[in-house]
């Protein structure tokens, strides 16, 4: 068994240090949001209870005209708008995290739903879709309204 010299013991260390540097810059910068012509996805959870598929999704600050719901054969598309209204004039960012601009996302729904019961609400930052289960599947476009609640 040999041991490493005090040399490779540092040259080791010094590119453990670089790597750490490197995947921190990375990580920091996955939060920023770039200024880019692809819409960006707010996190969404689906899950399934007995009698419905339900898609909760995480938008705050939304007003009812600035978000819309649409089903089209098994895909569920939530698209919109989130619009920084903040007064303050900015000089400099330290940190920025929160996702302004289009968004878009589109959810594949593994099973037949019920297009006409669909509901969707709003509430506290969270936009709730719910989908009843059927026999068939539908084939037809629907526009879902959004019930807000403040």
């Amino acid at each position: 068994m040999s041991i490493p010299s005090n040399n490779n013991y540092q040259t080791h260390a010094r590119e453990s240090n670089l790597e750490k540097i490197f995947s921190e810059f990375f990580t920091l910068n996955k939060n920023i949001p770039m200024q880019s012509s692809t819409p960006w996805q707010p996190p969404t959870d689906v899950y399934e209870t007995p009698d419905d598929i339900v898609v909760k999704m995480s938008i705050p600050g939304m007003k009812s005209d600035d978000i819309h719901v649409s089903f089209l054969e098994d895909v569920l598309t939530v698209h919109g708008l989130v619009s920084d209204a903040t007064p303050h004039e900015r000089i400099c960012f330290y940190q920025v995290e929160i996702r302004y601009g289009y968004f878009e996302r589109k959810i594949i729904i593994p099973k037949p739903v019920d297009t006409e019961k669909m509901q969707a609400t709003y509430k506290d930052g969270f936009l709730q879709v719910v989908l009843p289960k059927a026999r068939h599947l539908s084939s037809q476009k629907i526009s879902v309204k959004i019930k807000f609640h403040q």
